[in-house]
C-alpha cells in the first residue's frame, strides 16, 4: 500500500502543477485600458437569428394557426378558418402567409429580396439563407391536404442572385429577363423552406 500511496501523491502533485501552468498560459495578453474610445478589438454584435413561422393545422377545429417563434419566445399572428376555394386551395391561408412574410422581414429578421449585391459573395449576403416554416399536422391529416398547405406556404417568393459578384442582377420581367438591362435576371425562389412536425 505504501508504494501505491507514494505513486498517487506524485501523480496528484504533477496534476496540480500542470493545471496551474495551463491556466496561466491562457491569460489574455491584451490589456483593457479604460478609455472613452471604443476598442477595435471588441467583438461585433451578431445579427439576430430569424424567427421561424409555425403553421399549425387543427383538423378537429378546421383552423390554421400562424405563429412566429424566435428561441423560446412565441408570438401569435392569426387564427383562420380552413376554407377551400373551387380548385381545392386555401386562398385565405395563402394571403395570410404572404402578409406574414412581408411584415416579418423587419421585426422577425427574415431574408428578403437581394438582387443588387456587387459587394459580397453569395454566402455573405444571404442568398443561400432560407427562411424556415414548420407545419404541425396530425398523422391522420390527409397527405393531399398537406400538399395544399405546402403550396400555400410557397406562395411568397424571393428574388435572389446566386452567382457571386455579377455586374448586376435585376428582378425578372414577364419574359424572364432582367428588367434593369442586366445580363442575367435574379432567380425566383420560395421565401420559405418547409419542414414537418407531425403529432
Amino acid at each position: 500500500m505504501v508504494p501505491f500511496i507514494d505513486l498517487l501523491m506524485v501523480t496528484i502533485s504533477f496534476l496540480l502543477i500542470t493545471a496551474v501552468w495551463s491556466s496561466m498560459a491562457r491569460i489574455n495578453a491584451s490589456a483593457q485600458v479604460p478609455s472613452n474610445k471604443k476598442s477595435d478589438t471588441e467583438p461585433k454584435k451578431k445579427d439576430k437569428e430569424p424567427a421561424v413561422l409555425h403553421v399549425r393545422v387543427s383538423d378537429k377545429e378546421k383552423k390554421f394557426i400562424l405563429q412566429w417563434q424566435a428561441g423560446t419566445k412565441t408570438e401569435d399572428i392569426i387564427s383562420l378558418e380552413m376554407e377551400q376555394d373551387a380548385t381545392g386551395k386555401y386562398p385565405k391561408l395563402e394571403e395570410e402567409i404572404k402578409k406574414a412574410y412581408v411584415s416579418g422581414q423587419g421585426p422577425q429578421n427574415l431574408s428578403g429580396d437581394d438582387v443588387s449585391w456587387l459587394q459580397a459573395e453569395a454566402d455573405d449576403h444571404g442568398a443561400n439563407k432560407l427562411n424556415q416554416a414548420i407545419i404541425h399536422v396530425d398523422n391522420a391529416f390527409p397527405f393531399s391536404e398537406v400538399v395544399k398547405v405546402i403550396d400555400a406556404i410557397y406562395m411568397p417568393r424571393r428574388f435572389v442572385c446566386f452567382v457571386p459578384k455579377p455586374q448586376c442582377c435585376g428582378k425578372p420581367d414577364k419574359s424572364g429577363k432582367s428588367a434593369d438591362g442586366c445580363p442575367q435576371a435574379a432567380d425566383d425562389v420560395p421565401a420559405f423552406n418547409v419542414a414537418f412536425s407531425a403529432n
